[in-house]
């Protein structure tokens, strides 16, 4: 038994597999490498890749396994410009796996689909491009929400509550008689911190109502500011002012004192799964 072999469609089909492999492991590994240099470098593993086969009869199986693994290493460490041997070992590694999917996307084109050879090479390569870019996005979208979210501690008097909190840079909002960033919680979050009779007249104060007994609220120096978002023509916000509010995010700590926070609606100011919307200026502050 003996197989044709045609050295130009072996090449081309390896140098594209080799050239997808390349720039996926790159994006993984966050590294550098251009282009032309994964290109290059997938060119050579694949001129590589027929010289092994064509002694793959000539040389122990010991020796071959290694001029493999060194063939890859080569390829991986010029193709992704990694940096050190982590990120080299790392590189290799996503190689082998991002291999092992688009072999097994390729069995299954040509079983479902008739798609064999090249053609399988090629759509299976497209296939996990895009599975992998997706997958990056949407790590991406995660980590940018991650480094913005931070956990809350609001205090009034004795009483204070846990809430977690996001930095949202489209929060504009201050304090008109204190010039302070100006943080956004729901009332039915807050409320937590007061007392019954507290909680009535702070309702009354939120909706708009008359208040019976203000001076239950006199510590918390109560007044409205005016907003303007997307889609809104605008309104007035009712503003409190407590105590403090602590900020944890990692080992980072901050207090804020008397802080301002505008009170809407029941879960209105909770994106991605947040309970408060900070301001922006408070990651600084």
């Amino acid at each position: 038994m003996y197989y044709e072999i045609y050295v130009d469609l072996l090449f081309l089909e390896n140098f594209i597999m080799n050239y997808v492999l390349l720039r996926l492991t790159r994006r993984l590994l966050h590294c550098s490498a251009t282009h032309r240099r994964s290109a290059v470098s997938a060119a050579a593993g694949a001129a590589a890749f027929v010289g092994w086969l064509a002694l793959f009869r000539c040389l122990p199986p010991g020796a071959m396994l290694f001029a493999g693994i060194a063939g890859i290493t080569g390829m991986v460490k010029f193709g992704c410009n990694t940096k050190g041997g982590k990120q080299l070992v790392h590189g290799v590694f996503g190689v082998l796996l991002i291999s092992f999917l688009m072999s097994g996307g390729i069995r299954l084109l040509e079983r479902l689909a008739g798609r064999r050879g090249m053609a399988a090479a090629v759509l299976a390569g497209f296939l996990v491009y895009a599975a992998v870019t997706v997958f990056l996005k949407v790590q991406e979208r995660q980590e940018k929400v991650r480094k913005r979210t931070v956990t809350v501690y609001l205090g009034a008097g004795e009483k204070s509550i846990k809430v977690k909190g996001l930095y949202d840079t489209g929060n504009a909002l201050r304090d008109t008689t204190s010039g302070k960033p100006v943080s956004v919680i729901p009332y039915e979050i807050i409320k937590e911190l007061f007392s019954e009779d507290m909680r009535r007249e702070l309702a009354a104060f939120v909706e708009g109502r008359e208040m019976k007994h203000p001076e239950l609220l006199q510590t918390l120096q109560l007044h409205y500011i005016g907003f303007r978002s997307v889609g809104c023509a605008g309104g007035m916000l009712p503003v409190i002012r407590i105590p403090e509010m602590v900020l944890i995010q990692g080992n980072t700590r901050k207090r804020i004192s008397s802080p301002a926070l505008a009170l809407t609606g029941k879960d209105s100011a909770a994106p991605t799964g947040c309970q408060m919307i900070l301001h922006p200026d408070l990651m600084d502050s």
